[in-house]
This record gives C-alpha cells, sequence and structure tokens, in this order.
C-alpha cells in the first residue's frame, strides 16, 4: 500500500518544488548567464561573494550565483542555451562556473534542457542526475535527507546516490526516491495528473521536438 501511495503523495506536495546528478562531463555549451524571467512572491537573489538581495524579473545571473524562494514563491530562470528552470517554493538553487551543474540544497525544481548541449547535472546534497536534452523534476528535503526524482521526457535521465554506488535510468513517468546514501524506490506516476496539478510545468510543451518551450 505504501509503495502505491508514495508517487501520488509526493505529486500532492509539489505545489512548486525538483532535484539530482552523476559523472563529470565535457560540456557542448557552458553555462554561462542565466536570466530572471519570472518572480512570483518572495524571490532572494543570491550573488556570489555579494549580500543577498530581493530579486527582479530583469535581473541577470552568472555562475555561482543562485537563488532562494519563499513560501508560495516561484522564480523562472532562462540560461544563455536556451534551458529552462522553474525553481518552486522554499528552495535553494545556483548553477555553478565553467560547467552544466545545477545545485538544488532544498526545495524543488523543474528543468528542460536543449538537446545537443552536452551532458547536465543537477545535484542535491545526497543524490545526483545527469541528463541530457530531458525535461525532469528533482525535489530535495533537507529535514529527512531526501531526493526525489521524476522523468517527464524518455531521454536516459541517469540518477545515481551521493557515492554513485546505485543508479537507475529513468523513462518518462518514472520517479526514483533516495533517502540518505540509499535508492529506497522507483516508482510510476501519471504524466497527465502531474501537467494538470503542478504549477511547474504550467504553459509549457514539453512534447515539442526542440526541447525548448515558449
Amino acid at each position: 500500500m505504501l509503495c502505491k501511495l508514495l508517487p501520488l503523495l509526493v505529486i500532492g506536495m509539489w505545489g512548486m518544488t525538483v532535484v539530482s546528478l552523476p559523472k563529470e562531463a565535457t560540456a557542448t555549451t557552458p553555462l554561462t548567464r542565466a536570466d530572471i524571467e519570472k518572480i512570483r512572491n518572495l524571490v532572494q537573489l543570491k550573488p556570489k561573494n555579494r549580500q543577498q538581495r530581493p530579486a527582479r524579473s530583469s535581473d541577470a545571473m552568472f555562475p555561482g550565483d543562485g537563488v532562494s524562494t519563499g513560501r508560495a514563491s516561484l522564480a523562472e530562470l532562462r540560461f544563455n542555451d536556451r534551458s529552462l528552470a522553474r525553481v518552486g517554493e522554499q528552495a535553494v538553487f545556483q548553477f555553478l562556473p565553467r560547467t552544466r551543474n545545477f545545485k538544488l540544497s532544498n526545495g524543488t525544481v523543474l528543468l528542460v534542457i536543449p538537446p545537443k548541449q552536452g551532458q547536465t547535472r543537477i545535484q542535491t546534497p545526497n543524490a545526483a542526475a545527469a541528463i541530457r536534452g530531458s525535461a525532469l523534476f528533482v525535489r530535495y528535503d533537507e529535514q529527512t535527507d531526501t531526493t526525489v526524482v521524476g522523468a517527464l521526457t524518455n531521454s536516459g535521465i541517469q540518477v545515481s546516490n551521493k557515492d554513485a554506488s546505485q543508479s537507475r535510468v529513468l523513462e518518462a513517468g518514472q520517479m526514483l526516491v533516495i533517502v540518505k546514501d540509499r535508492i529506497k524506490g522507483l516508482y510510476e506516476f501519471d504524466l497527465r495528473t502531474f501537467y494538470e496539478t503542478s504549477d511547474l510545468v504550467r504553459g509549457l510543451d514539453l512534447t515539442r521536438k526542440t526541447g525548448v518551450p515558449s
């Protein structure tokens, strides 16, 4: 019964949230800039080596910068390669210099990565996900040290635990749960329900062949 309920419980918790990654890879297009295209409610810009301040929809972010969000808040970031990140409520998210690596310290993020840009990685404190031209969500709960990664497309999304001793490749509609240092389960979730209920995918057409939603 628990295995059947867990995917529904996680989907019900979205509101706005996402997660993780494995090995380092040579990137075709390094991430050098992100523009904040949309904010809702409380969003803080966390510039590298500078004091954080309230974010504005016109702000630019550079490698090492990050954003944090409050309750019922959201930030939408567009990167130089046209990748999209939607950062949900109570999240801490940044991108790292000279790489295609993201870091999620809490909360949820939805990532849409265009094809042919090289391998992209998103890391949480206890997991990692490697993706190429994919769409996924990642959620990390720091209180329980739990990462949830859900695949929204079939594009070889590989998820591993922190020390990479366990890994799985996800297909669209599959969700992996990692608690502390172990993979706890692989579950199916309903993509239609996700699209209808998650604020993170509202307005996006993830079936477009370009992989770059308008």
